[in-house]
Protein backbone atom coordinates (compact mmCIF):
# COMPACT_ATOMS: atom_id res chain seq x y z
CA UNK A 1 0.00 0.00 0.00
CA UNK A 2 1.17 3.47 -0.89
CA UNK A 3 1.55 6.74 1.22
CA UNK A 4 -1.06 9.25 1.61
CA UNK A 5 -0.57 12.71 0.64
CA UNK A 6 0.33 13.73 3.76
CA UNK A 7 2.34 11.34 4.66
CA UNK A 8 4.36 11.99 1.68
CA UNK A 9 4.75 15.70 2.43
CA UNK A 10 6.35 14.56 6.09
CA UNK A 11 8.19 11.39 5.26
CA UNK A 12 11.42 12.85 7.29
CA UNK A 13 9.30 13.54 10.08
CA UNK A 14 7.47 10.02 9.78
CA UNK A 15 11.69 8.70 10.06
CA UNK A 16 12.40 10.78 13.10
CA UNK A 17 8.94 9.81 15.12
CA UNK A 18 10.10 5.94 13.97
CA UNK A 19 13.38 6.37 15.37
CA UNK A 20 12.04 7.67 18.30
CA UNK A 21 9.78 5.45 19.23
CA UNK A 22 12.55 2.72 19.35
CA UNK A 23 13.06 4.59 22.40
CA UNK A 24 10.45 2.96 24.75
CA UNK A 25 10.69 -0.16 23.28
CA UNK A 26 14.44 -0.30 24.35
CA UNK A 27 13.41 0.71 27.62
CA UNK A 28 11.05 -1.50 28.16
CA UNK A 29 13.16 -4.26 27.18
CA UNK A 30 16.18 -3.43 29.54
CA UNK A 31 13.69 -3.17 32.41
CA UNK A 32 12.41 -6.04 31.14
CA UNK A 33 15.95 -8.19 31.21
CA UNK A 34 16.33 -6.66 34.89
CA UNK A 35 13.36 -8.20 36.20
CA UNK A 36 14.17 -11.68 34.38
CA UNK A 37 17.71 -12.09 35.61
CA UNK A 38 16.19 -10.64 39.30
CA UNK A 39 13.41 -13.50 39.01
CA UNK A 40 15.37 -16.55 37.43
CA UNK A 41 15.66 -18.34 40.58
CA UNK A 42 12.32 -17.11 41.76
CA UNK A 43 9.73 -18.76 39.54
CA UNK A 44 9.23 -22.14 38.29
CA UNK A 45 10.19 -22.79 34.14
CA UNK A 46 6.60 -22.41 33.74
CA UNK A 47 5.91 -18.84 34.98
CA UNK A 48 10.07 -17.47 33.78
CA UNK A 49 8.71 -19.07 30.23
CA UNK A 50 5.90 -17.07 30.33
CA UNK A 51 7.66 -14.07 31.40
CA UNK A 52 10.37 -14.32 28.93
CA UNK A 53 7.90 -15.18 26.16
CA UNK A 54 5.57 -12.13 27.02
CA UNK A 55 8.61 -8.90 27.41
CA UNK A 56 9.66 -11.11 23.91
CA UNK A 57 6.32 -10.05 22.01
CA UNK A 58 5.93 -7.04 23.59
CA UNK A 59 9.32 -5.53 22.73
CA UNK A 60 8.60 -7.47 19.24
CA UNK A 61 5.36 -5.66 18.70
CA UNK A 62 6.61 -1.81 19.30
CA UNK A 63 9.90 -2.45 17.47
CA UNK A 64 7.98 -3.44 14.55
CA UNK A 65 5.34 -0.23 14.59
CA UNK A 66 8.30 1.78 15.15
CA UNK A 67 9.83 -0.13 11.46
CA UNK A 68 6.65 0.86 10.35
CA UNK A 69 7.04 4.22 10.49
CA UNK A 70 10.50 4.13 9.29
CA UNK A 71 9.36 2.15 6.22
CA UNK A 72 7.38 4.45 5.16
CA UNK A 73 9.00 7.53 5.46
CA UNK A 74 12.41 5.54 3.70
CA UNK A 75 10.35 3.22 1.15
CA UNK A 76 7.43 5.13 0.63
CA UNK A 77 5.82 2.23 1.10
CA UNK A 78 3.09 1.31 4.01
CA UNK A 79 3.37 -2.01 5.24
CA UNK A 80 -0.27 -2.37 6.39
CA UNK A 81 1.12 -6.17 8.49
CA UNK A 82 3.61 -4.05 10.56
CA UNK A 83 0.64 -1.67 12.26
CA UNK A 84 -1.90 -4.46 12.18
CA UNK A 85 0.23 -6.87 14.47
CA UNK A 86 1.09 -4.43 17.04
CA UNK A 87 -2.30 -4.52 18.98
CA UNK A 88 -3.05 -8.63 19.01
CA UNK A 89 0.87 -9.36 19.46
CA UNK A 90 1.39 -7.03 22.72
CA UNK A 91 -1.60 -7.45 24.28
CA UNK A 92 -1.15 -11.14 24.77
CA UNK A 93 2.34 -10.75 25.18
CA UNK A 94 1.11 -8.36 28.47
CA UNK A 95 -1.32 -11.27 29.18
CA UNK A 96 1.33 -13.79 29.72
CA UNK A 97 4.03 -10.89 31.57
CA UNK A 98 0.78 -10.93 34.00
CA UNK A 99 -0.13 -14.41 34.43
CA UNK A 100 3.54 -15.29 35.13
CA UNK A 101 3.45 -13.04 38.16
CA UNK A 102 0.10 -14.36 39.02
CA UNK A 103 1.60 -18.32 38.52
CA UNK A 104 4.94 -17.24 40.78
CA UNK A 105 2.41 -15.94 43.94
CA UNK A 106 0.66 -19.14 44.04
CA UNK A 107 1.41 -21.70 46.83
CA UNK A 108 2.51 -24.18 44.21
CA UNK A 109 5.70 -22.06 43.05
CA UNK A 110 8.24 -22.98 44.97
CA UNK A 111 7.77 -26.89 43.58
CA UNK A 112 5.66 -27.44 40.87
CA UNK A 113 3.39 -24.96 39.03
CA UNK A 114 0.68 -26.37 35.92
CA UNK A 115 1.94 -24.40 33.17
CA UNK A 116 -0.29 -26.02 30.67
CA UNK A 117 -3.27 -24.21 32.78
CA UNK A 118 -1.36 -20.80 33.13
CA UNK A 119 0.14 -20.97 29.25
CA UNK A 120 -3.18 -22.01 27.80
CA UNK A 121 -5.36 -18.82 29.36
CA UNK A 122 -4.56 -16.49 26.44
CA UNK A 123 -5.19 -18.86 23.64
CA UNK A 124 -9.24 -19.08 23.86
CA UNK A 125 -8.56 -15.00 24.26
CA UNK A 126 -7.18 -15.21 21.69
CA UNK A 127 -9.47 -17.22 19.63
CA UNK A 128 -12.59 -15.25 20.67
CA UNK A 129 -11.13 -12.39 19.85
CA UNK A 130 -10.23 -13.28 16.03
CA UNK A 131 -13.97 -14.75 15.69
CA UNK A 132 -15.42 -10.97 17.15
CA UNK A 133 -12.64 -9.17 14.90
CA UNK A 134 -12.23 -10.60 11.68
CA UNK A 135 -14.67 -10.05 9.16
CA UNK A 136 -15.89 -12.48 6.37
CA UNK A 137 -13.88 -11.37 3.03
CA UNK A 138 -10.92 -10.00 5.61
CA UNK A 139 -7.82 -10.83 6.22
CA UNK A 140 -6.31 -12.06 9.81
CA UNK A 141 -4.14 -8.53 10.17
CA UNK A 142 -7.42 -6.12 9.36
CA UNK A 143 -9.12 -6.25 12.90
CA UNK A 144 -12.84 -4.35 12.63
CA UNK A 145 -13.11 -5.04 16.44
CA UNK A 146 -10.71 -4.38 18.84
CA UNK A 147 -11.64 -4.23 21.98
CA UNK A 148 -11.17 -8.22 22.94
CA UNK A 149 -7.43 -7.24 22.62
CA UNK A 150 -7.77 -4.09 24.27
CA UNK A 151 -9.15 -6.03 27.16
CA UNK A 152 -6.32 -8.20 27.53
CA UNK A 153 -3.60 -5.34 27.18
CA UNK A 154 -5.30 -3.43 29.77
CA UNK A 155 -6.11 -5.82 32.24
CA UNK A 156 -2.41 -7.56 31.38
CA UNK A 157 -0.48 -4.52 31.32
CA UNK A 158 -2.24 -2.95 34.42
CA UNK A 159 -2.36 -5.97 36.70
CA UNK A 160 1.87 -6.74 35.92
CA UNK A 161 2.27 -3.34 37.17
CA UNK A 162 0.31 -3.98 40.33
CA UNK A 163 1.70 -7.00 41.37
CA UNK A 164 5.28 -4.85 40.91
CA UNK A 165 3.72 -2.63 43.14
CA UNK A 166 3.00 -5.62 45.65
CA UNK A 167 6.36 -6.67 45.35
CA UNK A 168 7.78 -3.58 45.95
CA UNK A 169 5.86 -3.26 49.17
CA UNK A 170 6.27 -6.37 50.20
CA UNK A 171 10.19 -5.85 50.12
CA UNK A 172 9.66 -2.25 52.24
CA UNK A 173 10.88 -0.32 49.60
CA UNK A 174 9.62 3.43 49.45
CA UNK A 175 10.12 4.99 45.85
CA UNK A 176 9.76 1.66 43.91
CA UNK A 177 6.14 1.18 44.59
CA UNK A 178 6.06 4.98 43.46
CA UNK A 179 7.69 4.55 40.06
CA UNK A 180 5.51 1.57 39.56
CA UNK A 181 2.21 3.49 40.48
CA UNK A 182 3.55 6.31 37.97
CA UNK A 183 3.83 3.79 35.54
CA UNK A 184 0.11 2.96 35.44
CA UNK A 185 -0.73 6.78 35.29
CA UNK A 186 1.44 7.17 32.36
CA UNK A 187 -0.15 3.89 30.92
CA UNK A 188 -3.71 5.60 31.34
CA UNK A 189 -1.98 9.04 29.82
CA UNK A 190 -1.05 6.32 26.58
CA UNK A 191 -4.78 5.17 26.65
CA UNK A 192 -6.22 9.26 26.47
CA UNK A 193 -3.58 10.17 23.64
CA UNK A 194 -4.16 6.64 21.48
CA UNK A 195 -7.84 8.34 20.81
CA UNK A 196 -6.18 11.60 19.08
CA UNK A 197 -5.67 10.62 15.51
CA UNK A 198 -3.29 13.01 14.63
CA UNK A 199 0.54 13.65 14.30
CA UNK A 200 0.84 15.83 16.99
CA UNK A 201 -1.15 13.62 18.92
CA UNK A 202 1.64 10.27 17.99
CA UNK A 203 4.25 12.25 19.07
CA UNK A 204 2.28 13.04 22.64
CA UNK A 205 1.58 9.38 22.97
CA UNK A 206 5.07 8.53 22.22
CA UNK A 207 6.62 10.39 24.41
CA UNK A 208 4.02 9.36 27.31
CA UNK A 209 4.98 5.82 26.41
CA UNK A 210 8.81 7.10 27.09
CA UNK A 211 7.90 8.35 30.56
CA UNK A 212 5.97 5.14 30.95
CA UNK A 213 9.07 2.87 30.29
CA UNK A 214 11.71 5.22 32.01
CA UNK A 215 9.81 4.48 35.17
CA UNK A 216 9.40 0.95 34.85
CA UNK A 217 13.14 0.62 34.06
CA UNK A 218 13.73 2.29 37.22
CA UNK A 219 11.46 0.36 39.21
CA UNK A 220 13.09 -2.58 38.15
CA UNK A 221 16.62 -1.13 38.44
CA UNK A 222 15.49 -0.19 41.99
CA UNK A 223 14.32 -4.31 42.51
CA UNK A 224 17.44 -5.50 41.54
CA UNK A 225 19.86 -3.15 43.62
CA UNK A 226 18.03 -4.09 46.50
CA UNK A 227 18.64 -7.80 45.78
CA UNK A 228 15.15 -9.13 44.67
CA UNK A 229 17.10 -11.80 43.83
CA UNK A 230 18.07 -13.00 46.94
CA UNK A 231 15.41 -11.88 49.30
CA UNK A 232 13.23 -14.44 50.19
CA UNK A 233 9.81 -12.86 49.69
CA UNK A 234 7.92 -15.66 47.60
CA UNK A 235 8.34 -18.45 49.63
CA UNK A 236 7.30 -16.94 53.31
Amino acid sequence: MFLTTFEEANRGLLIVQGIYDILPVALFMIGSVILLRSLYGKMVKGCYCLLAAGSIMVFSAGLLKAFHKIFMGMLRIDYVILDKQFTPTQSIGFLLLFLALIGMFTSKNKDHVNKEKLSVISLPLFILALDESVKEGSTLNTFSNPWPFLSMMIIGAAGFLILLILISIKMKLKIAPVLFGLSVLFMIGMGYLSTMRTFEGAWMQISCNVLYQSTYMAGCLLLKKNHLDTVAIFNK
